[in-house]
């Protein structure tokens, strides 16, 4: 806890964060491209229709990786080992309940999604009934998905971003070769996708566990601590669950626009729907590399916020703002240079449709700005997330889903899918703006630490 905040400690932490935090939407791509190449390629707008639905089922969930970062990071500061437990089995568990109450409820909660997904879209019939057959067999991965969640989390705030990139990267191999034998080699279409990623999430929550395990051996031992903890206390449980409410909403918001996004896309057709599909998985990718400096700098926040002495806190503090910021710029104008020199040759392989293809070039140009677009917004959250000022973070998120609806409405009036894509990317620019006006609030924390629960 006495290491100076470097750009080699940030650079070692952000790194194998940014390659588990690509996880999904590089999953994402390989589906897309996988199906390019099977017998019906327009599969990959029913995948997108039904990713966006387990955008809501999921990562409305996101609090439970967030919070838990958040919280843990900051006993990790207190130096309080069995705080450190106690979190992660709250959280952990809370992922397991959820996650058994959306496969319980699956039914029900997969009609009304539906219904409000194909409202208006002029998609083909058979494209909705692969996109229900993927929900029909991915939704039984919930509860390990959910309990990923915050056992990642958990190791992002003990600062073992590499055993969080290790589990990520297995589970992304394990599923490009699922992907590769169910659709191409059984020709199961969507059907093959969903079989490919369900197997990979339970295989991943699986590897989770043996990586905590891991770094419990390591910390007192896998026994310590578990009998002195109370799992029930009163205020420990009153601020684990205010920190999810508050996140919660926040996170619903934000996919409620991915998804909204997604719907959108297909009022355009089955072209559209598929080349933005493919192309929010590029937007997903730049935003997610951005986010191994914030993921490191929610980590070293937290930390610094639970030190005992306030210079200290200080001092570690804006170190980690200033250095993560730098990163960030830095990594942001690479990508921008990267899909600007290369984004033909990377559309070539992720679209082996030529329709989609062409489709996909037209609004290519979204997806070069993207970096400038969200590398404050991404950043900003690390610094709430790792302090936990979860109020703020759900304040601003409701402002900016304001001006996303009326973005919405106004641009796609006059500009169709260019209109769609312009308003997203204004949602992001008012995040990045209410969270700066929000700022004065670290100040206190500061000044005052982290009350103990």
């Amino acid at each position: 806890m006495q290491q100076p905040v470097t750009y080699g400690r940030l650079l070692a932490l952000a790194w194998p964060a940014s390659v588990a935090a690509m996880i999904t939407p590089l999953l994402g791509l390989v589906d897309a491209t996988v199906l390019g190449y099977s017998a019906r390629p327009l599969d990959v707008g029913a995948v997108g229709l039904s990713s966006a639905i387990f955008s809501l089922a999921y990562w409305t969930f996101g609090f439970l990786r967030m919070s838990t970062s958040g919280l843990t990071a900051q006993a990790v500061g207190e130096r309080n080992e069995p705080k450190v437990r106690r979190i992660l089995a709250q959280s952990v568990g809370l992922g397991a309940v959820i996650g058994l109450l959306l496969v319980i409820l699956q039914y029900p909660f997969g009609e009304l999604a539906f219904w409000l997904m194909t409202r208006g879209a002029t998609v083909v019939p058979e494209t909705v009934e692969a996109a229900q057959t993927y929900y029909a067999i991915r939704i039984w991965g919930a509860p390990a998905a959910l309990m990923t969640y915050g056992l990642l989390g958990w190791l992002t705030a003990r600062g073992h971003t590499g055993l969080m990139m290790a589990v990520s990267v297995a589970l992304t191999l394990l599923n490009t070769g699922l992907d590769i034998w169910f659709v191409i080699g059984l020709d199961l279409g969507a059907a093959g996708v969903a079989w490919g990623t369900l197997i990979a999430e339970v295989t991943g929550a699986v590897l989770g566990l043996a990586a905590v395990a891991l770094v419990l051996s390591k910390n007192d031992g896998l026994k310590a601590h578990w009998r002195e903890i109370d799992y029930l206390a009163r205020r420990s449980l009153k601020r684990l669950l205010a920190v999810n409410l508050d996140i919660f909403i926040r996170t619903l918001i934000l996919v409620g626009a991915i998804v909204w996004f997604i719907q959108r896309s297909a009022v355009y057709g089955d072209y559209v729907l598929s080349a933005n599909q493919i192309l929010f998985q590029f937007f997903l990718v730049t935003g997610l590399v951005l986010d191994g400096a914030a993921i490191a700098a929610e980590a070293l926040v937290g930390q610094s916020l639970g030190a005992k002495r306030r210079r200290a806190r200080h001092h570690r503090f804006y170190q980690t703002i200033r250095k993560s910021a730098v990163i960030t710029l830095v990594v942001g104008l690479a990508m921008c240079a990267l899909y600007l020199l290369f984004g033909t040759s990377l559309l070539d392989i992720a679209a082996p449709d030529p329709q989609i293809n062409a489709t996909a070039r037209d609004y290519f140009g979204w997806i070069i700005l993207s970096p400038i677009v969200v590398a404050t917004a991404f950043q900003l959250d690390g610094y709430y997330i790792g302090a936990t000022r979860s109020k703020a973070l759900r304040n601003s998120m409701i402002v900016s889903g304001i001006f996303y609806v009326g973005a919405v409405v106004l641009l796609t009036r006059y500009f169709d899918n260019h209109g769609l894509w312009m308003a997203f990317g204004t949602f992001l620019i008012a995040r990045a703006l209410t969270l700066v006006a929000l700022w004065g609030g670290f100040a206190k924390l500061i000044d005052e630490g982290q009350k103990e629960d």
